[in-house]
């Protein structure tokens, strides 16, 4: 296989759209989603990680003491829900082919059972993306 063949196969799955059922208010609709591409999850854990700020001491050049844990972590709640949000609504948006403005005046709770599905066929895990555990957790 040479490389442009390996490319196109590797790149196949945002080509494979799939068809989800969506249920609002007793009212099933069909919603065509595509699974999300490498470079879109990792511009979304950007989106999701930028109220994070997270302090190194530098002495000469050299760092003397990380904070790692989450204690050590200045996080503003309200900043890091709607990043987690902007995710969401981003990921939806690429799955859909709209834009995130469009997604956020979607009714309550819809960008969230659109989710769902995006999740399942871009086939993300807990550990690529914050909003993912969040959401489970809800």
């Amino acid at each position: 296989m040479d490389k442009n063949e390996l490319l196109q196969k590797l790149t196949l799955g945002k080509e494979a759209t799939e068809t989800v059922k969506i249920t609002i208010d007793d009212e099933t609709l069909d919603i065509t989603l595509r699974p999300l591409t490498s470079g879109e999850l990792s511009k979304l854990q950007v989106i999701e990680k930028k109220p994070l700020h997270v302090t190194v001491a530098m002495q000469n050049g050299k760092r003397t003491q990380t904070h790692t844990n989450m204690q050590d972590v200045d996080i503003n709640t309200g900043e890091f829900t709607e990043a987690q949000n902007e995710a969401l609504y981003t990921a939806v948006a690429w799955s859909m082919g709209v834009k995130p403005e469009q997604v956020k005046e979607f009714y309550p709770g819809v960008p969230e059972l659109i989710f769902e599905q995006v999740i399942r066929i871009s086939k993300l895990s807990d550990d690529d993306l914050t909003v993912i555990k969040t959401f489970r957790k809800n």
